[in-house]
């Protein structure tokens, strides 16, 4: 018994070495300006596991630890009606989700450049 104890503890001072060492690399390498960062899930017909592909998606995007603005896009390639009440419902929960038809999903993605192009069709 007393060597299983000593083999997990070795174990888990191990597994802290790592973690210590990945996180002061993530530290140092870290770039001075991050970047925006959006996650896009397409869903298409009848998605069995809807609610879980999504929610497990929203809690990575919380578990990390950037400060900076999220984005979380589903977009609709044909969902079907149970899918979709789904998605809508998990978009009252959670804020930063966002439904699209793909057509729109440029522009959801580069809204600068929608409004370039704009501004280059009144000129």
């Amino acid at each position: 018994m007393d060597l299983i104890g000593k083999v997990l503890l070795v174990f888990f001072l191990v597994m802290g070495l790592i973690e210590t060492c990945r996180l002061l690399l993530m530290w140092l390498l870290r770039p001075e300006k991050i970047a925006d960062s959006i996650l896009v899930i397409p869903m298409c017909g009848h998605v069995e596991d809807a609610e879980y592909l999504l929610r497990g998606a929203a809690e990575s995007i919380r578990w990390e630890k950037h400060k900076r603005p999220r984005r979380f896009i589903c977009v609709d390639g044909g969902m079907d009606r149970e899918t979709k009440e789904i998605c809508r419902h998990l978009q009252k929960e959670l804020p930063f989700l966002e439904i699209c038809p793909p057509e729109e999903l440029g522009s959801l993605m580069f809204p600068e450049r929608q409004e370039e192009s704009s501004e280059e069709k009144l000129k």
